[in-house]
């Protein structure tokens, strides 16, 4: 009973306590909105909103504020850079509007109108033009980014991804090599590389998947990729081992329950392949490659009215 008590005591406590967090919030926000009415060209007060808007995630609050302040200082490229990220990033969001990217771009030229050896807005342009896949155009703003500051470890990332899609395996290597130099705990740069060296079947991949890993080792795509490396090149037992560390994380990884029939097909254990594909079945109801290849193996196994 006095359990009972206390845990009643304890929940009570702790409503009360998230209740005054919200009044507290909602008394700041009043409080520094009433400081604005009193002052509204007081630039200081108008940043403090854009910013604890923007910590509340309430991005389309922060950019009219934003363009307040843009209102009482054109020429202030900061307040321009920071209405650009706020479009850019309102632009990846689901179901955006179209007019986003485009008012994304219009105040980044602005901007490196005024100044062109604007680093962020160098490399904010360069981001957006890859978004756009004008590949060239990125390469350019992103190159003159890492001109004014070398150390940029997403510039250098971005001009991979750049690189990669124009076919310059080369420079996009580099690339992702160079964002890795300056920060070695990149896990995206070393998950490229990884997929670099893949592509040529090269043991190099599982070097950078492992260095992936070792900063996230759920990573459910690195540990896919290692999977499918060692398939890819024939390493059976290796592959079965990383498919069995992609289970422990993900059990119900249809594709790598798949692959693992796939590889006990090639080994003629058909009997141990039938088993895989009802798992990836059991996983993806949807799955019908494992519906068709778990027929293969009933018929191999000589059961047709199975495979049926």
């Amino acid at each position: 009973m006095n359990n009972k008590i206390l845990l009643f005591i304890l929940i009570l406590f702790s409503c009360d306590s998230s209740f005054k967090d919200n009044e507290k919030i909602i008394d700041d926000i009043v409080l520094l909105s009433s400081k604005i009415n009193e002052d509204p060209f007081n630039q200081n007060l108008l940043l403090e909103r854009v910013n604890y808007n923007l910590s509340k995630d309430n991005i389309q609050s922060a950019i009219y504020d934003l363009k307040k302040l843009i209102e009482l200082d054109s020429l202030n490229l900061e307040y321009k850079y920071m209405i650009a990220k706020n479009y850019f990033n309102l632009s990846k969001e689901r179901n955006a509007n179209q007019k986003y990217p485009v008012l994304t771009r219009n105040y980044l030229e602005n901007i490196l109108t005024l100044n062109k050896d604007h680093i962020k807005a160098n490399l904010l342009m360069g981001e957006l033009m890859l978004a756009y896949a004008r590949f060239l155009n990125s390469i350019t703003y992103l190159e003159k980014s890492l001109e004014l500051d070398y150390n940029q470890p997403k510039a250098h990332l971005l001009l991979g991804y750049a690189y990669k899609n124009i076919n310059q395996n080369d420079n996009a290597i580099n690339s992702f090599k160079k964002a890795i130099n300056i920060n070695p705990d990149y896990k995206e740069a070393y998950i490229q590389l990884g997929q670099m060296y893949h592509l040529d079947n090269n043991n190099l991949a599982v070097t950078y998947y492992d260095n992936a890993l070792k900063i996230d080792p759920d990573d459910i795509l690195v540990l896919y990729n290692k999977a499918v490396f060692f398939q890819s090149i024939l390493e059976w037992n290796k592959a079965l081992e990383a498919y069995a560390v992609l289970h422990k994380v993900d059990p119900f990884h249809a594709d790598g329950h798949y692959n693992l029939g796939f590889i006990h097909m090639e080994l003629k254990l058909f009997d141990v392949a039938t088993n895989n594909f009802s798992d990836a079945i059991y996983s993806n109801p949807k799955y019908y490659e494992a519906y068709y290849s778990r027929g293969i193996c009933f018929e191999t196994l000589g059961n047709i009215a199975q495979a049926e």
